[in-house]
């Protein structure tokens, strides 16, 4: 099988790293709206998390973990040779995919040196085949409904326990009022994709267009993103110069619900006697007592906006010197626009407090250029095989902006289309930008097969970087691998029921310079605020940057080792492997003593990080026939991370990160000061370990209330809940063990796949119950039906919300019927129907609405369910597919 394994093009059998190829009908099937959707539960070590049904919000996604603490966790993704993010992958229709190659170990991503450390994605779009020519049509369409809700106290409930708890002074208005009801619909999604295409001998073109509309379940949150693609190729002079050329492009167009944590907090929490209607002078009902929530019916009508645009070109102009050698010449241009718009109207409580509505419209841009030449020279000899690689490289990016901000509207009838309309303007409000740097590559890559059976494949890269400091512009990224085909020796090459058995081990260095901006090494000044000099209004100017010349870019070494084994012509197959990752000169943005430092802050290189893991992938075929066929395929992931130091010497000082890394806290009503942080990073830890006080149960105190027994964990007779007090480690927020498995039946011309995935040995911290369940702050703000009957009035942060957070999810089940070919012959060739169900269960003890919340990205957000979360859907969909 052809395998594209980055720069060079190979097969499985002569790949000695961790590689793994997921083909078109390897893909998920369902609803599949973002091109990762496609992937998801189908490679060991993958983990691929979308943390609701909220159909503007990106997916995340970590190949072998979390391996920086200052970003770049993202893979390279690799499209036709073009290099992008995530957002230019869903520049793409899903559709338009041929295959994915995940690049897992460093062994092979060494090939990308600097960009390679988390991974990368390669992916391969589908091309015109000569000889041929189609037209190919699919669609779904789908409703979603919210998989499931919280239910808070009634507006009977809510007037009932005011009353028998006493509070005389609540606010009553009167209505009976569901708000969470009262924004939500039935979410509705299509996707839609037309392709041609065809050739003749030495030509071959394709072209598709598709879009993808979706309503979300939450009124005024919606998504449409229209894509195009064309593809062509042209052989010259006896086939002996190929020209492929492509282009793809997207407009992306979202509507947001704005700060969606506030909102359904403000929905559950909001008083259910207020009523939905507005007020005659046009404002909606809001509870002057409720500080911290807004009605969240008025916040439905910030209009919050942003338009991306993607436009990729590239063209590839193949020369074959000989039999044995070609010369290649690559470039492309990629294009970023991204707009930005938001108003807040003056008629609802944000925009009061922002002073007659806020309008606010931006821009960001960016332009990337990219080249490579390169020699590839292939020879099969008597007994061997050798392929190498000789490569040059060049990237340059260049990024571009500004923002406007206007208050003080006397109408909303312009919105943010006319921010002269606002009356003021403050210092800050407008700002612009300007950057870009670039990255020069050289690239050496040898694969050797001996004797059909013994592989050892070679990289070596050298990435320079305008964006490090003046003594560290360049690094060496190399890597090694060998394979054994053990299968091809004699001993075992006769015996029928054995395809191959293949002993994998390989080692590399890869970089990460996604923490680093472009002028991050360097002495910085900027404006700073205003000031008034002879009257006269001037700007001041401060340093905002210490000088780094000693930046560099993390670095990270892995040891791969792994088994390939199939059996019985393919229907039992086996994929072991065992990594070791150590991330060195981890970034890190350290408090400094001014002077001698000019700003308080600096970025250096003085951390480590290790990550191991263990994944195993194994497939089943026991039933293979012309009528009937039963695919079964699994795979599971141990990984295990620990934050090794985060300290070192710089110019002569000492520089030391907190012991105690805060990164997820609660908020809300009577949640304040610094206690009420559940999520850490921890020098000897996991990145994202629980370290909280420990509490044994509830407590009685004599009046009929009830608050957290909070334990005394140290020889200190005083109860102390800070940070280094009475808190202990309590668990980590990201899995131990990821699963996921794949099953397929079909009999005759129906068929039918589903997909299960699930996270096991981590704890998810459920601060949605933590604060509808504090009486503490009723009646100003709901709580949940059982609150009342508890008397919890307690609102300290401990360990009794603390669940486990395992899950096993049934991603989707899909029905399919293929229509017999010989029935529809002389008008298409190939009709297929299918409806599916998006999200069907979860298998879990977690208490809370769904536990696949942030376990993955290290932010504000991991491990915490607090209010924040966007409910999950469930979609029921139908599809067609059609092809001429």
């Amino acid at each position: 099988e052809v395998v594209v394994i980055g720069y060079a093009t190979g097969s499985t059998r002569t790949i000695s790293g961790a590689v793994e190829k997921v083909g078109r009908d390897d893909m998920n099937a369902g609803v599949i709206a973002n091109p990762l959707d496609a992937l998801k539960g189908k490679v060991a070590g993958v983990n691929i998390q979308k943390t609701g049904g909220d159909p503007t919000a990106g997916t995340a996604i970590r190949i072998r973990g979390t391996t920086s603490l200052s970003g770049g966790n993202d893979p390279l993704v690799v499209i036709d040779g073009v290099f992008g993010d995530l957002g230019l992958l869903n520049a793409l229709s899903p559709s338009d995919i041929e295959s994915y190659t995940i690049l897992k170990d460093a062994s092979e991503t060494a090939q990308y040196g600097s960009r390679g450390a988390s991974g990368v994605i390669v992916v391969t779009t589908q091309k015109g085949k000569a000889g041929t020519k189609s037209i190919n049509y699919d669609g779904t369409f789908g409703v979603e409904k919210v998989y499931k809700t919280i239910n808070m106290l009634s507006a009977a409930g809510y007037r009932e326990a005011v009353q028998s708890m006493g509070y005389v002074n609540a606010l009553d208005g009167g209505a009976d009022s569901n708000f969470m009801d009262e924004m939500m619909q039935t979410g509705f999604t299509q996707n839609h994709r037309i392709s041609f295409g065809g050739g003749s001998d030495g030509t071959n073109f394709r072209a598709s267009l598709g879009v993808i509309d979706q309503k979300g379940i939450i009124k005024n949150n919606s998504m449409q993103n229209y894509t195009a693609k064309i593809d062509g190729s042209q052989l010259f002079f006896d086939n002996k110069l190929k020209l492929d050329m492509g282009m793809f492009g997207s407009k992306k167009e979202s509507r947001y619900v704005n700060d969606y944590q506030k909102t359904f907090y403000s929905a559950a929490s909001f008083n259910p006697t207020l009523p939905v209607i507005q007020n005659a002078d046009g404002t909606w009902p809001e509870d002057p007592n409720a500080n911290e929530v807004d009605n969240p019916l008025g916040r439905l009508t910030i209009n919050d906006r942003e338009d991306n645009a993607y436009f990729s070109t590239n063209g590839r102009l193949t020369w074959t010197i000989n039999d044995n050698l070609n010369f290649i010449a690559f470039g492309s241009y990629t294009y970023n626009s991204k707009e930005n718009t938001n108003y807040i109207p003056t008629n609802i409580k944000q925009g009061i407090r922002e002073g007659k509505g806020k309008a606010y419209k931006g821009l960001n841009r960016s332009n990337i250029l990219m080249g490579n030449l390169s020699l590839n020279y292939k020879k099969n000899f008597q007994n061997s095989r050798l392929d190498a690689l000789a490569l040059v490289e060049g990237q340059s990016y260049t990024y571009s902006g500004f923002e406007a901000n206007a208050r003080g509207f006397d109408t909303n009838f312009f919105g943010y289309n006319n921010l002269k309309a606002g009356a003021v303007v403050k210092y800050g409000d407008v700002n612009s930008f300007k950057n870009g740097y670039d990255l020069n590559s050289f690239l050496g890559r040898v694969n050797y097969m001996y004797a059909n059976r013994y592989i050892a494949t070679v990289n070596a890269r050298f990435d320079g970087s305008s964006k490090l400091g003046k003594n560290d512009k360049w690094g060496f990224f190399p890597s090694a691998s060998l394979a054994w085909i053990m299968s091809e020796e004699p001993f075992l090459k006769d015996i029928e029921d054995i395809n191959e058995i293949k002993f994998r081990i390989g080692y590399g260095r890869t970089g990460n310079q996604d923490a680093i901006s472009a002028y991050n090494s360097l002495l910085l000044m900027g404006p700073s605020g205003l000031t008034s000099v002879n009257g006269v209004p001037t700007v001041t100017y401060s340093y905002n940057r210490n000088a780094n010349p000693d930046l560099r870019w993390e670095t990270k070494d892995m040891f791969d080792a792994g088994v390939d084994a199939s059996f019985f012509d393919k229907k039992l197959t086996a994929t072991i492997d065992y990594y070791y990752s150590k991330t060195k000169d981890l970034l890190y943005n350290y408090d400094v003593p001014v002077p001698p430092f000019v700003h308080p802050q600096l970025l250096a290189n003085l951390g480590e990080m290790k990550n191991s893991g263990l994944e195993v992938s194994l497939g089943i075929t026991p039933i293979r026939t012309k009528d009937m066929e039963l695919n079964i395929s699994g795979n599971i992931a141990y990984q295990k991370n620990e934050l090794l130091s985060l300290s070192g010497n710089y110019m002569g000082q000492d520089l030391k990160a907190a012991e105690y890394m805060r990164l997820a806290r609660i908020n809300g009503a009577g949640f304040q000061g610094g206690n009420t942080y559940v999520t850490y990073q921890v020098v000897g830890q996991p990145l994202g370990v629980f370290y909280l006080p420990k509490s044994n149960g509830i407590i009685n105190d004599g009046l009929g209330s009830y608050s957290y027994n909070i334990l005394n964990l140290d020889d200190d007779p005083n109860i102390d809940i800070k940070d280094g007090g009475d808190r202990y480690f309590a668990g980590q927020a990201m899995p131990k063990v990821l699963v996921g498995s794949n099953i397929s039946f079909r009999y005759k011309a129906f068929d039918i796949q589903t997909q299960l995935n699930g996270a096991f040995g981590h704890k998810v911290y459920n601060g949605t119950s933590l604060t509808y369940m504090n009486m503490n702050t009723f009646p100003t703000y709901n709580v949940l039906p059982e609150a009342p009957e508890m008397k919890i009035f307690d609102s300290a942060v401990t360990d009794y919300w603390l669940e486990k957070g395992d899950y096993l999810h049934i991603a989707y089940v899909t029905l399919g019927y293929n229509f017999d070919i010989n029935k529809i012959k002389n008008w298409a060739n190939g009709i297929r129907l299918t409806a599916s169900v998006n999200n069907l269960h979860t298998f879990t003890n977690y208490s809370g609405l769904s536990p696949m919340i942030n376990s993955t990205t290290v932010n504000s957000e991991l491990g915490l369910d607090d209010k924040r979360f966007y409910p999950l859907t469930r979609t029921y969909s139908l599809g067609l597919s059609i092809n001429f």
